[in-house]
């Protein structure tokens, strides 16, 4: 096994994430480590897409910074000594019904889109080669002039600090779907700022990091706290019309293209880069950009939660 290539993802029970992992697992080399799947149903789904071989299943709830520190000792002891290959940060949730917080006691969409993706790669640093791959799920709803942004009620993200990003404190919204909106975009924006904050860091010696737009997807699960009305929409009516929606794709679609971004196969040279499912490189807002946001974050996460984690461990 010492010629594995080992590609971990989160949120790859479904969507995006099955199909980038069910497309890199059809390399004879290539095997996957697939963090959460406690539900029979999603085990289901990777044991059909993936050969049992190839396939890795360990629990992680990105939303818990002790459930983030366990998995990555986990991933350690299965390596066994190797390095991963790429890594995709996938997982995520849209809230609309009101307030959600973490065992943490950070906002819910904050904690598992954002705060624990980037613990997972502190805790992972040492497993990654120059030229490993880390791709960052981002969208379109980070940038209020976005195409598809203001359409869907997304106003672009909000920065009035790391501790208020946060506690969900983000906008002055008092309707709790449009909180829940800007909550989103504003974790995307994160992503994006711990992309580019990552790619500075880590310019001479790699890995390589890539924010990744993979368009309107509907009939994924992002809306499943949404209304029943729009849930049935979305799964059912929008997958057929997008493709007549510009900066609309499939989760096959997109899936594909994350799969060639991890394996180096699309832009093998970049880091730092915000591409979207179509493989151009597109630019991001341009807050995304300010690098004093960027530390800002990545420092908090340092100083911060990683205190968190480790007292919830002991």
């Amino acid at each position: 096994m010492s010629s594995t290539r080992y590609y971990l993802f989160t949120g790859a029970t479904s969507g995006l994430g099955l199909q980038a992992a069910a497309q890199l697992a059809r390399a004879d080399e290539s095997a996957v480590i697939i963090a959460g799947a406690r539900e029979t149903a999603n085990l289901d789904r990777l044991r059909h897409a993936i050969p049992a071989a190839k396939l890795h299943v360990l629990t992680l709830d990105t939303s818990s910074l002790a459930s983030v520190q366990s998995f990555a000792n986990e991933v350690t002891k299965l390596l066994g000594g190797h390095s991963l290959s790429g890594m995709a940060l996938n997982a995520g949730v849209q809230i609309i019904s009101g307030d959600q917080y973490s065992v943490d006691r950070f906002e819910l969409t904050f904690a598992t889109n954002v705060l624990g993706h980037i613990a997972l790669f502190r805790h992972l640093q040492s497993a990654f080669l120059p030229d490993s791959i880390i791709v960052s799920t981002a969208s379109g709803t980070h940038d209020k002039d976005h195409k598809l942004a203001k359409p869907y009620k997304f106003y672009g993200g909000y920065f009035p600090s790391v501790a208020d990003v946060a506690a969900g404190k983000v906008s002055a919204s008092t309707d709790k779907a449009q909180l829940g909106r800007d909550r989103y975009g504003t974790s995307k924006l994160c992503n994006i700022l711990f992309t580019y904050a990552m790619a500075r860091k880590f310019a001479k010696v790699g890995p390589r990091f890539i924010a990744y737009d993979p368009g309107l997807m509907p009939g994924t699960e992002l809306a499943r706290d949404q209304p029943a009305a729009i849930r049935f929409a979305w799964k059912n009516v929008l997958p057929t019309a997008a493709k007549l929606i510009d900066g609309a794709s499939t989760a096959k679609q997109s899936g594909i293209m994350l799969a060639e971004l991890l394996a180096g196969r699309h832009l093998p040279n970049g880091t730092g880069l915000h591409v979207e499912f179509t493989g151009h490189e597109i630019p991001s807002s341009q807050m995304s950009y300010d690098e004093s946001l960027q530390d800002a974050l990545f420092e908090w996460v340092g100083t911060t939660a990683f205190g968190v984690a480790h007292s919830a461990a002991e």
